[in-house]
């Protein structure tokens, strides 16, 4: 098991306990949608008296945050019901819907943790129900997998040959399942490093950054016929080639600067790679 899924499996059993000392809760689920990465994970803590409501969240929080010790944390209102975000450290992100039996959210899935008055099990389809969590690992895209010795050193070409802009050579041929294995990893990183932004792990997202990057230098370099020692030749193109570059680099390890970053690494990917 995955240290991600390890801690999705901590995190449920420690509310699943901590809930069940908190009055006035009659439902607690583990809930999901398809395609719901093992990063994010979504829970149901519902009352049969909507009242009780912001003190099932008070309590909820202060145990929450005394004993599991998020990162950060926020609350928000919506459709009547109370949403309690949590980050942790170990990049995962927890959603509570706290709300009334009558005013369930709506999953693809759900675990039934507690369901004192079958108010779930009215709620949701019965076919939709797991007796575990069903979320799976998903293995980090790497962007070695896909083509051999992605950052080592070819061997190198017969000349070098700078041009003005990225487009006006074309790239380096590779057959369509290669380029496709390529997409597939570059945006298996974008997406990982988005939720490691939204989750406040800046570090671990920061060094995803990094390691995209290192893999567009290289394609920069290839692109103007410089086949090896790329960190290094990068700065002795002209200075338009860098300036897209630049924009890669946050500057402060911030939320915003850092999804600014990654979305120029992104458009940069989409003209190197298109």
């Amino acid at each position: 098991m995955s240290e991600m899924m390890q801690a999705r499996a901590d995190l449920a059993k420690k509310l699943n306990v901590m809930v069940r000392k908190i009055k006035g809760i009659t439902v607690f689920l583990l809930t999901g949608e398809k395609e719901c990465p093992p990063a994010d994970i979504h829970f149901v803590a519902a009352a049969a008296d909507a009242s009780a409501l912001p003190n099932i969240y008070a309590d909820l929080n202060f145990l929450t945050t005394e004993f599991l010790k998020p990162s950060s944390g926020s609350q928000t209102e919506e459709d009547g019901r109370i949403i309690a975000n949590y980050t942790f450290d170990s990049g995962l992100i927890a959603e509570i819907f706290i709300c009334a039996e009558d005013n369930l959210p709506a999953f693809d899935w759900w675990v039934s943790y507690l369901d004192q008055n079958g108010a779930a099990e009215i709620f949701y389809a019965d076919a939709d129900r797991k007796s575990v969590d069903p979320t799976k690992d998903e293995p980090e895209p790497e962007l070695t997998d896909d083509f051999e010795n992605d950052f080592e050193e070819p061997s190198p070409a017969a000349e070098d040959s700078l041009s003005d802009d990225f487009d006006d050579e074309a790239p380096t041929a590779v057959p369509p399942q290669q380029e496709d294995a390529r997409w597939n990893a570059v945006y298996g990183k974008v997406n990982l490093a988005k939720h490691a932004i939204a989750g406040g792990s800046l570090i671990y997202a920061g060094e995803i950054l990094n390691e995209l990057r290192t893999y567009l230098i290289r394609l920069i370099c290839e692109r103007n016929g410089i086949t090896e020692d790329y960190l290094h030749s990068i700065d002795l193109l002209p200075a338009g080639k860098r300036e897209a570059l630049y924009k890669t680099y946050p500057a402060k390890p911030e939320e915003a600067p850092m999804i600014a970053a990654l979305a120029a690494e992104l458009s940069l990917f989409e003209q190197l790679l298109k």
